[in-house]
């Protein structure tokens, strides 16, 4: 997909051609607006990417998609990949977890709660009190430690919701706000005042699906399906100012000006920043705040025969103090077919995060020598790697931390004040593939309600609906 040098105002451009940019511009497309997507970089998908050779399959950023929510479901059904898609094999449902040099599965109901070494008697005990604890001082913004402690106790936060938060934003439990980062537990205190009760509460209510997912030649195709149903997708092509003019917006880029009615930018909060500096009198310069994870991924392929553990499971996460680097490993082709060769097994393990920062700066021999040392130990293995590859994203994740409520504000504030533009993209309510893709599809379905597109064009309300 190349560049348009020339073609009539849109009635909106998307500037990223990530998940976000893209789930935007389908709806928009199906809808009957003029669309086109900019993206600076040489292929779409932004951190979905597959890599295929020789029979292996590695992902160089997210694995799977958990179909948590409706609109995840919509947007495969009405792109027409619902079909095409494969759901992880069921052992996918167990984890592991680190502690005290073995891996304990992670206990998958009350039972196994009771019998689980991962907690102690008295931190089991502990629980009972949970639906007495009172809440915080009313306008409280506290960690997500300070709250699990609170309520919970600090084996929990160590050996439960720590390694969640690093297996999700390779995130600081001590740095991330538990109000942005896992609104859903803040939500069950502040609507039930209590976890427990609010767990059960919930539990008598329709229960939402939760299948993970991914497509036979890997989670790329999903973008890729994407951009090719908008059409007007141009990698290689990067914006570098927005202005406002009479009727929307001009868009310089390395290919030239584009005009536009509305403009959506799904970009990184540091691009964002740059971009709207102008056009905002410099009060984007705020995004640039927001700060961002660094995460390595090292996957690799050996003999079946060469690794003891039994792979049955997603993998397992590595609590911090317990004596591994990684922050967890997957076993992706215990997960979905066609990962590696016969008789071979793909793993995949991640480094670095916001509590060891440094891991991402290790040269590969460094980093492939601090894998194979730590999945020695966890899962037995035998001799070196037959296949190995590392990809390092420098700005993995954005860290919702305390205080994360000013950047939501500040692009609530831009919004209001620049009528057409809107902002997406991961920075500001949610990190993970299904919370962008449900994010754009409700910003998409606002947009439709509020705004029709140029020259008469009919407006679909129904397409995302």
């Amino acid at each position: 997909m190349s560049a348009h040098p020339s073609l009539p105002a849109l009635d909106l451009l998307v500037v990223g051609a990530g998940i976000s940019g893209l789930t935007a511009a389908f709806w928009l497309r199906r809808a009957g607006w003029r669309v086109a997507v900019l993206e600076a970089a040489p292929r779409t998908g932004g951190s979905i990417e597959t890599w295929s050779e020789g029979g292996w399959r590695f992902e160089m950023g997210p694995n799977t998609v958990l179909e948590s929510r409706a609109e995840v479901g919509r947007l495969l059904r009405e792109a027409g990949l619902a079909a095409s898609r494969i759901v992880a094999a069921p052992t996918g449902k167990r984890r592991f977890l680190w502690k005290q040099d073995r891996l304990v599965p992670l206990p998958g109901g009350p039972l196994g709660f009771l019998t689980t070494p991962l907690f102690s008697a008295g931190a089991k005990l502990r629980l009972l009190r949970e639906p007495w604890i009172g809440r915080p001082p009313e306008g409280t913004e506290e960690t997500i430690a300070r709250f699990v402690t609170r309520r919970l106790g600090p084996e929990f936060l160590r050996y439960a919701v720590g390694p969640f938060v690093s297996g999700v934003y390779a995130g600081d439990p001590d740095r991330l706000s538990v109000r942005w980062a896992v609104p859903k537990i803040a939500s069950l205190e502040a609507e039930h005042g209590s976890l427990i009760r609010g767990a059960l509460a919930r539990r008598k209510g329709p229960q939402p699906g939760g299948a993970m997912f991914s497509f036979p030649p890997g989670l790329e195709e999903l973008p890729r399906r994407l951009a090719e149903q908008v059409g007007d997708v141009r990698t290689g092509v990067a914006a570098t100012r927005i202005l406002r003019r009479e009727g929307g917006f001009t868009v310089e880029t390395t290919a030239g000006p584009v005009t536009a009615t509305r403009v959506l930018l799904a970009v990184p909060a540091d691009v964002a920043a740059d971009l709207l500096a102008e056009v905002t009198v410099e009060r984007s310069r705020l995004f640039a705040e927001i700060p961002y994870a660094a995460v390595a991924i090292v996957s690799l392929g050996y003999r079946r025969s060469d690794v003891a553990h039994a792979l049955d499971g997603f993998g397992f996460l590595a609590p911090r103090g317990e004596g591994l680097r990684v922050l967890g490993c997957l076993f992706p082709s215990q997960l979905f077919p066609d990962r590696a060769p016969e008789g071979r097994v793909a793993l995949a393990a991640f480094l670095g995060g916001r509590t060891d920062p440094v891991a991402v700066t290790l040269d590969d021999a460094q980093l492939l020598a601090a894998v194979e040392d730590d999945l020695r130990r966890a899962l037995g293995v035998r001799s070196a790697p037959v296949l190995t590859r590392v990809r390092r994203w420098p700005r993995a994740i954005p860290q919702y931390e305390v205080g994360h409520g000013r950047f939501v504000e500040r692009a609530a504030e831009i919004e209001r004040e620049i009528p057409g533009l809107f902002l997406g993209g991961n920075y500001l309510r949610g990190v993970s593939v299904a919370d962008c893709m449900c994010n754009a599809t409700v910003q998409t379905e606002a947009i439709l309600r509020h705004n029709r597109p140029n020259q008469g064009h009919p407006e679909l309300r129904g397409a995302v609906a």
